[in-house]
């Protein structure tokens, strides 16, 4: 029996569902988190990733920073107040579904980490085992990856601010 065979159309459709499907569950290393993208400020935010499940308002007196934790179920947004505006700054995720191109999520191994990713460190500090891309400058971006047990926990991409 023959099986039906689909039109140029619907492949073309199924095929846009697919990219951005994976699309929006990537991570960038030093760039972006499921669609959302550091620099980015609040509105675009929303409007790629709709509204959050809930905000956190936090304070920083010793930082003097205040910024706000929008919470989506595969990221955390942290969108922060200065001097040029309202603007993404962290991005956080322990979402087993967010991953690089190269495979590398939370769940990696060690050696898968360092098999999918270019130009890391990898070390022991404060009693925390981390890998990271980037410098601890200010006004760098960073990419560091939390390990627990020998794997990654939880990936954050951020702006060094202090």
């Amino acid at each position: 029996m023959k099986r039906p065979a689909l039109s140029v159309p619907v492949v073309l459709v199924l095929a846009a569902l697919v990219l951005s499907a994976s699309g929006s569950a990537a991570i960038v290393p030093q760039h972006s988190i499921g669609g959302a993208k550091l620099g980015m400020t609040r509105a675009q935010v929303e409007a790629q990733l709709g509204a959050p499940n809930r905000v956190q308002f936090h304070k920083s007196e010793a930082l003097g920073f205040t910024w706000r934790d929008l919470v989506y179920p595969r990221v955390t947004v942290s969108v922060f107040a200065l001097e040029s505006g309202q603007k993404v700054v962290i991005l956080t995720t322990k979402s087993k579904l967010e991953r690089t191109t190269t495979g590398v999520g939370v769940g990696s191994t060690l050696a898968q980490l360092k098999a999918g990713l270019k130009g890391e460190t990898c070390r022991r500090e404060y009693g925390i085992d981390h890998c990271w891309i980037g410098r601890w400058e200010v006004g760098k971006v960073t990419t560091d990856l939390r390990l627990v047990r020998g794997s990654v926990s939880e990936i954050t991409i951020g702006v060094v601010l202090d």
